[in-house]
């Protein structure tokens, strides 16, 4: 699933085409896939803006109403401009019969604007959703998201506050956990952890204070560089370019078990830990 910087990528990526237009009409192929009276809901629609919020895609509508879009396990958001030129992203798709720019048998929803342009999800699984909803609808959705590891709020005080609130958690799963903290996955849980010298085992409770002060560190830094490098294309994210995030060339631990720690040359270790692949360094992890 993509995590928090490929989700922002791609709303950066979008945000460049789509604020100002407006939704004339939507095919729906997958009902389970949107809320009720969605078409009703969507049509004439004009896009005031887009941000992100954990790993939900987050588009401003008027008259306070919002898109909200998630792209699960193996979503893609695909604007086409009138040309036929693509941009967003999501996870790659590699399958007979698959066309990036045009309906398929992969596209669940087709959203068109006035302009002729339209923006497509394409949706292996079709894990992924849409949904409209007005504001207070939005607010109720945003408590039930943890702090933003990338916005003003995240500051040392606020991340010890979220450590408290679970001290007897494996340091990884309340990284991993949206309602604490939002956006981070097991990519850059594993990273992040790595960077700060922390066992992802580790209680929260045994953390010193210089730890804190390290994964808090690792973690705004871990994400800034992902973004700024396009992502981390493994097998859950591609541009609509086709273009891979280059981040996966900076990887020193996810999906690396089995190899050699990339600084003390040991064998890296992997195991499971909250249902999910975990790899880590037993020497250059405390």
């Amino acid at each position: 699933m993509p995590e928090l910087p490929e989700v922002q990528i791609v709303v950066n990526h979008l945000a460049k085409n789509l604020i100002g237009k407006v939704f004339s009409n939507c095919e729906v192929k997958a009902g389970k896939m949107v809320n009720k009276n969605f078409k009703k809901l969507i049509k004439n629609k004009k896009i005031l803006g887009l941000e992100r919020m954990g790993k939900m895609i987050v588009i401003k509508l008027v008259k306070e109403n919002y898109l909200l879009v998630h792209l699960k396990m193996t979503g893609q958001l695909i604007f086409v401009d009138q040309r036929g030129s693509p941009s967003g992203g999501g996870h790659p798709i590699n399958a007979q019969g698959f066309y990036l720019t045009k309906p398929n048998k992969f596209t669940r929803i087709i959203l068109n604007f006035t302009d002729g342009s339209r923006l497509l999800f394409h949706d292996l699984r079709k894990f992924g959703w849409m949904r409209i909803v007005d504001q207070d609808q939005l607010l109720k959705i945003k408590d039930q998201y943890g702090l933003e590891p990338l916005s003003k709020n995240f500051t040392i005080s606020r991340f010890t506050e979220v450590l408290k609130k679970r001290p007897n958690l494996k340091i990884k799963h309340l990284l991993m956990s949206q309602e604490l903290i939002a956006g981070i996955g097991n990519i850059y849980a594993d990273e992040s952890l790595f960077d700060a010298r922390i066992k992802p085992l580790r209680q929260v409770k045994t953390l010193k204070e210089t730890e804190i002060k390290k994964l808090h560190q690792a973690i705004k830094k871990i994400l800034k560089s992902a973004i700024s490098h396009g992502g981390t294309s493994v097998n859950t994210f591609v541009h609509p370019t086709g273009k891979r995030g280059s981040f996966v060339e900076k990887l020193k631990v996810y999906q690396r078990g089995g190899q050699p720690c990339l600084s003390c040359k040991r064998i890296l270790k992997k195991i499971k830990l909250a249902g999910r692949g975990t790899v880590y360094c037993d020497h250059c992890q405390k």
